[in-house]
């Protein structure tokens, strides 16, 4: 706050509370407004006034970093900020095997185990039980109650 010498003369005894000091500039009283903190873009710690930006790596880096040889057995593990599904948490996993050129997947052999009925066969079509022949009844509540329960049993 300025001091009360730099008040006009003809102001230095009035309370004036609205403004911090009165100027006289060519014989016409001039207020001088109160200091105020500077907000938005023109703060001196506003984003736009800063040099440096504060985090030190990209958030795309950080989330698609890759981190393949790190595993819970390492001698030395680098230290990060705990998440649940780090790896440096997980058990260490097998390296792929590149197979060697001019192979086949192709395995001729034995097929006596081939069964030419389910070879086209999906999975739902294969995991059907077949007709109960112990329990054959035309009941249709009966039939319909039973394959509720079956397919119930299915998805557990």
């Amino acid at each position: 706050m300025e001091s009360k010498s730099s008040t006009a003369p003809f102001f230095r005894q009035t309370r004036v509370k609205s403004c911090n000091t009165v100027v006289a500039k060519n014989g016409r009283p001039m207020a001088v407004p109160f200091s105020t903190k500077k907000t938005g873009y023109k703060a001196p710690n506003s984003w736009t006034n800063q040099s440096r930006s504060s985090e030190v790596i990209s958030h795309a880096r950080a989330t698609h970093t890759t981190f393949s040889t790190m595993h819970a057995g390492m001698q030395k593990k680098p230290l990060f900020p705990y998440d649940p599904n780090s790896h440096r948490s997980r058990l260490p996993t097998s390296d792929f095997v590149i197979p060697y050129k001019n192979t086949s997947q192709v395995e001729i052999g034995e097929r006596s185990s081939y069964n030419p009925k389910s070879s086209f066969r999906s999975t739902y079509m294969a995991s059907m039980p077949g007709p109960d022949m112990n329990d054959l009844t035309s009941n249709q509540g009966i039939i319909s109650e039973k394959t509720k329960w079956i397919k119930k049993r299915m998805s557990d």
